[in-house]
């Protein structure tokens, strides 16, 4: 690439200058100066904008939407951000399209009902599917009451609960850049391994993807997901996987092999997902004079957390291109090496996950695919 750092408007007007000769009066605020001036100033936005044109050229140094344009050239595309969807659950049944809003202050969004949802709820209740108004991850925080926009009558509760469909956030560039890497480390084709994973992966709300082919006999197939956030993904998500790879036919309920989806014909596909392996850690942690572990109790955690980040984002590769084998292993060292990152940490010592002083290797099979969640941590020690 060409380095165009080094084209300011001193280096510009100082080589022009350089053009003009000496007997002639060049200095600081002569007249050549003065005419010269706001034309290197000019030249130099040309070379910042020739810099930009050369760098959203190459998808490693692309951003937004020229970066979206070389992907597009690989059948890659951008995952758009995605609304919440959440179960209501009222005392009468609501009219298809009726409002309402969250009581959490600036945070506070707007649902709108969709289908009822049968076999959910007690006696009395009526649960509907809602959707929020606002594509993104703020619809997935607030649980509990909700207030009516729309007038019905008899309507005196109304409660906004469990996730069906978490929202999410636009596809990050890096992640779209992953994605288009990977695009040339293996050819996509007839229902292999590769096709799976890019079509899924493709899917809004799905951050990572295990396959698994024949894994009840050939001709069967698991595809194990999580959702955008790298946790267990939700029923609605599921749903909407398997009825893009590969649907059941009407009035049924098990995959088809009859190619209704993405799926080739001869596949049944079934899509599942991970189980969150809760890991409870104990350690000794000695503090520097003055510190204590109740001041640092969130900012370990949140240490801890982010170091689980990087395990599950290897969640869905496989150990070789041909070889289907996942692993995904949590170190004690790795843990402790997090922890000592804090400058009052001075120590950690006799860290446990549930109980055992070993490292801990998760279950990543077809029967069962794990991934871990963080629960409490007990910090033991003090200045």
């Amino acid at each position: 690439m060409i380095d165009f750092s080094g084209y300011t408007r001193e280096a510009i007007q100082e080589d022009m200058l350089d053009q003009v000769p000496d007997n002639l009066d060049k200095r600081q605020g002569s007249m050549i100066q003065t005419a010269i001036g706001p034309v290197a100033w000019y030249l130099e936005g040309l070379y910042m904008t020739l810099n930009q044109v050369q760098e959203n050229a190459y998808a490693d140094t692309a951003v937004g939407q020229a970066l979206d344009y070389i992907c597009a050239e690989r059948g890659v595309y951008r995952n758009q951000a995605i609304p919440a969807v959440r179960q209501g659950t009222f005392n009468v049944e609501i009219p298809a399209g009726s409002t309402f809003k969250t009581i959490n202050g600036a945070n506070s969004v707007i649902f709108v009902s969709g289908d009822q949802v049968q076999g959910e709820g007690q006696e009395g209740q009526y649960v509907y599917r809602m959707t929020c108004q606002i594509p993104g991850e703020i619809g997935n925080s607030y649980s509990g009451n909700i207030l009516p926009i729309t007038a019905i009558s008899g309507l005196t509760s109304a409660v906004i609960g469990k996730i069906l469909v978490s929202g999410t956030e636009e596809e990050t560039d890096d992640s779209l850049r992953a994605r288009y890497r990977a695009s040339f480390q293996s050819v996509s084709f007839g229902g292999n391994i590769a096709e799976y994973r890019s079509a899924i992966l493709a899917i809004a709300g799905v951050g990572a993807v295990q396959v698994y082919p024949a894994w009840q006999g050939g001709g069967t197939v698991l595809c194990s997901i999580l959702d955008a956030q790298l946790t267990p993904a939700e029923p609605g998500l599921i749903e909407q996987v398997q009825n893009t790879i590969c649907p059941p036919e009407d009035g049924e309920s098990t995959p088809s092999a009859n190619g209704y989806g993405m799926a080739p014909i001869g596949a049944a596909v079934t899509i599942t997902t991970a189980t969150a392996l809760t890991l409870n850690i104990t350690c000794d942690i000695q503090f520097t004079s003055g510190a204590d572990a109740p001041t640092y109790q969130q900012q370990i955690e949140d240490k801890i957390q982010e170091y689980l980040d990087t395990v599950c984002a290897t969640w869905g590769n496989a150990l070789t291109s041909q070889k289907v084998e996942y692993n995904v292993d949590v170190y004690i060292s790795r843990i402790i090496a997090a922890i000592l990152t804090i400058d009052q940490v001075v120590n950690v010592t006799n860290l446990q996950i549930n109980g055992s002083a070993s490292d801990l290797s998760l279950t990543e099979t077809s029967a069962l695919q794990q991934i871990p969640a963080l629960g409490t941590v007990v910090i033991n020690g003090g200045s």
